[in-house]
């Protein structure tokens, strides 16, 4: 868990860094305690929560989520709102990260941009003139099939993008953390596979932009993808620009903050 604070709205003061705990409660402890270090004592007016994973349409909890399974369908809006006697924000990640993007970084100036970061998961977003868009159950363009009845994902599915192009699916293909794999012909294949999936998010998505981060984008050559990716889009003679996002490991925290301000 990555946590920040701000004095003015705009800037980030102090961040730091835990384990998420797997256990729901252990999460709430943890909160409460980042919350008291932060503050320092004064008060906290409001709190935005970024999670992994689909959350309901009120906005109030995690209905989904391969990765903290322990928070699924927990009151997580209600407790932190009781922690921190303040009005609490509930959004994905991805969304958080790619507003921020949209406003701030690789996607500024664009009015459509598609933000996808590859880590453990595959966390997706689409942003329309400096907004999340607007979803019915979230953007979980991770979990899109590319290859039918292929390599199983963390939700149970088999053949998806996730499967492929992120840390934990390489993990299950190859017996090995993404930063062991040196073989370039693994992260040329990779780069196929991401070029399909870029392929079906533009088709679907029509982006300006396609912004691409997380540890797993370090050991795919950007020319490469732009290659492939040409290759497969065939419907469309101008494709959307491909480029990496410029925030950083920041980059959730800042979107929180501009959400904050919207």
């Amino acid at each position: 868990m990555r946590v920040g604070s701000s004095k003015d709205g705009q800037t980030l003061d102090q961040t730091k860094i835990v384990p998420t705990p797997n256990d729901f409660s252990e999460g709430l402890t943890a909160f409460k305690q980042l919350g008291e270090e932060l503050s320092a004592g004064e008060k906290i007016e409001k709190v935005v929560v970024g999670v992994a994973g689909p959350i309901d349409q009120e906005k109030t909890m995690l209905v989904a989520s391969p990765h903290i399974p322990g928070w699924i369908q927990k009151p997580l809006k209600t407790e932190l709102e009781k922690i921190y006697n303040c009005p609490v924000l509930i959004e994905h990640e991805a969304d958080l990260e790619g507003l921020a993007e949209a406003t701030l970084g690789a996607g500024k100036g664009y009015k459509i941009v598609a933000c996808l970061i590859f880590g453990t998961g595959i966390a997706t977003t689409r942003i329309v003139d400096g907004k999340i868009d607007r979803n019915a159950l979230g953007f979980e363009a991770g979990h899109q099939i590319i290859v039918e009845n292929g390599s199983p994902c963390d939700c149970g599915g088999k053949g998806h993008f996730e499967s492929y192009v992120s840390g934990s699916g390489l993990q299950k293909i190859y017996n090995k953390k993404g930063e062991e794999i040196d073989d370039p012909e693994v992260w040329d294949q990779t780069a196929k596979y991401l070029a399909v999936g870029l392929n079906n998010v533009t088709v679907f998505w029509s982006p300006d932009i396609i912004v691409l981060g997380g540890p797993v984008m370090k050991n795919i050559s950007l020319e490469k993808l732009k290659s492939y990716f040409k290759e497969v889009l065939t419907i469309f003679p101008n494709p959307p620009e491909i480029t990496p996002t410029k925030l950083g490991d920041v980059s959730t925290l800042l979107g929180a903050l501009i959400l904050i301000k919207s």
